[in-house]
């Protein structure tokens, strides 16, 4: 079988110093280039159909890039992100791995740049799933067609085009993946590794927290010893308990943030009946019918969604005005995380089977339906009232990270998606989204073919497993956390492309026992 990795090329010789005048470059510098020229062009015949999606791959997304600049800023979180990145401090709302990404990157000034990383991510995160696929016994048209969702979905392009955590989680844990199962029996380097990186997308989307805890039982149970689970454990853990004590430091809660609680409590408005949860008092404010104007519906089947009674400002969370410019302080405190957390606690508790219905419900929403409300714009977005009360945090956010006094700044904000349209690019996007796209149906198909490499005993194996149930995972814990949208079930596509691939894969492939 084919697989990425190639001998070295003839005349590789290690790059030594500069020789002769300045500015001339060195034989074995020369030697070196035409040796990594070689094995790159080598690379490229030997898997020749992946590297022809992965050229065509890029045209949408130069489209994306040269169409919506300077990125695509997603309401106040892109804010909040770029903010964390000037005035380096914990999130009370989203944890800050991906502020400190932004830090790191703060220096060149360009949200341009932001934006072609993270379609390089996009690109790299296709790539290790078509390298995952290939070595558990795919050929070479099968393993592109599992990469081809992350290639091509123009969902997948617009969340590598925004300014947002997601993209960031997603490529710390395919990586992850690909660093544990690109070689079996992995080394102590490997689930190092694999754990550091999982540790931190934790610090950048919370969702993969579930996963610290499966690397090492899954290692565990492939026998691949207590002490590579324990590294895997405890290199996982690492990060997260960092970030916790740092986030301790400066908010005095011993957590990833303080909206936990707010998200959950915010979930069981879909189903929450006080008269069957009995509250105390101190928390009677909490109920759905206690809330303000048109949300307080008492039939939960005509009540809105979760969101809007976490971020409606006239709940219970938002009575106090923000003492500073960041907005969303006030609402997001340790005490009103946990009065909320409480809340959502005993609502469970009272209506197990209502919380289990309503997330069942929403966590088969994409395989049922084709998500329509994650698309890039196709017209000028302009300032919004609900914006414009943010306005000045969100431009002094823009312009402190660029340095500038404005460049790309108050231009470029908008109701749902802040960016400046550029013609013809705008139309193209449109179309091109109108006729590529991953279908609900096509991806409950991938997930049902993922689950017989777990049913079915000839195709049965605990990567298989450990894919798919990650996958699982991701789709449904921030609907069980929140509520559901297409851009959280997003992580769980490549993980279940390539479960579907080792389900697939030729009865015996070598690879695939392990």
């Amino acid at each position: 079988m084919t697989t990425l990795k190639e001998e070295p090329g003839p005349g590789a010789e290690g790059g030594g110093p500069d020789q002769a005048f300045a500015g001339q470059t060195s034989v074995p510098a020369r030697r070196g280039r035409r040796a990594a020229l070689t094995r790159l062009t080598r690379l490229v015949r030997q898997h020749w159909i992946f590297a022809s999606a992965l050229a065509v791959a890029v045209l949408p997304r130069l489209v994306a890039m040269i169409g919506f600049q300077p990125a695509m800023l997603f309401q106040l979180d892109t804010y909040d992100y770029l903010w964390g990145a000037v005035h380096v401090s914990p999130n009370v709302v989203n944890p800050s791995g991906y502020s400190l990404f932004l830090w790191l990157l703060r220096p060149f000034h360009s949200l341009l740049l932001v934006v072609f990383l993270q379609h390089l991510l996009g690109l790299g995160i296709a790539t290790a799933v078509y390298a995952l696929a290939r070595h558990y016994g795919l050929p070479a048209w099968g393993a592109t067609l599992a990469a081809a969702p992350v290639l091509f979905d123009p969902r997948q392009i617009l969340v590598e085009q925004f300014v947002m955590a997601d993209l960031l989680a997603m490529a710390l844990m395919v990586g992850a993946f690909a660093i544990l199962l690109l070689r079996w029996p992995p080394s102590m380097g490997q689930v190092v590794t694999a754990g550091l990186m999982t540790g931190a997308s934790v610090t950048v989307r919370p969702t993969t927290v579930p996963l610290v805890l499966l690397f090492p039982l899954f290692l565990l149970l492939r026998r691949a010893g207590w002490r590579k689970a324990g590294a895997s454990l405890l290199a996982g853990v690492i990060p997260v308990v960092g970030y916790m004590s740092w986030f301790a430091a400066v908010h005095g809660s011993f957590n990833l943030t303080n909206s936990n609680g707010m998200f959950l409590w915010s979930r069981t408005m879909s189903f929450a009946n006080c008269a069957v949860i009995g509250p105390p008092a101190d928390l009677r404010a909490l109920c759905p019918d206690a809330q303000p104007g048109y949300l307080a519906q008492p039939d939960p089947s005509r009540r809105l969604q979760p969101k809007r009674y976490l971020w409606s400002h006239s709940t219970w969370p938002w009575r106090q005005k923000p003492s500073g410019l960041v907005p969303d302080t006030a609402a997001f405190t340790r005490a009103s995380n946990a009065r909320a957390l409480s809340f959502a606690i005993m609502a469970i508790e009272a209506q197990p089977f209502s919380y289990i219905g309503v997330v069942a419900k929403d966590s088969a929403r994409p395989l049922v339906t084709t998500a329509s409300n994650l698309r890039f714009p196709t017209v000028q977005p302009h300032v919004s009232a609900p914006v414009r009360a943010n306005q000045r945090y969100e431009i002094a956010s823009v312009r402190d990270y660029l340095s500038s006094g404005g460049q790309g700044g108050a231009g470029d904000l908008g109701h749902a998606y802040g960016t400046r349209l550029e013609s013809p690019y705008v139309s193209l996007m449109n179309s091109y989204q109108d006729i590529v796209f991953l279908p609900g149906q096509v991806f409950a198909l991938i997930m049902l073919t993922g689950l017989a490499g777990i049913i079915l005993p000839r195709r049965r194996t605990a990567v298989a497993a450990l894919l798919w149930v990650s996958a699982v995972i991701l789709i449904v814990l921030p609907i069980a956390e929140h509520e559901y949208t297409y851009r959280y079930v997003l992580p769980a596509v490549p993980l279940a492309c390539i479960a579907t691939a080792i389900a697939l894969r030729k009865p015996g492939h070598e690879a695939a026992r392990a």
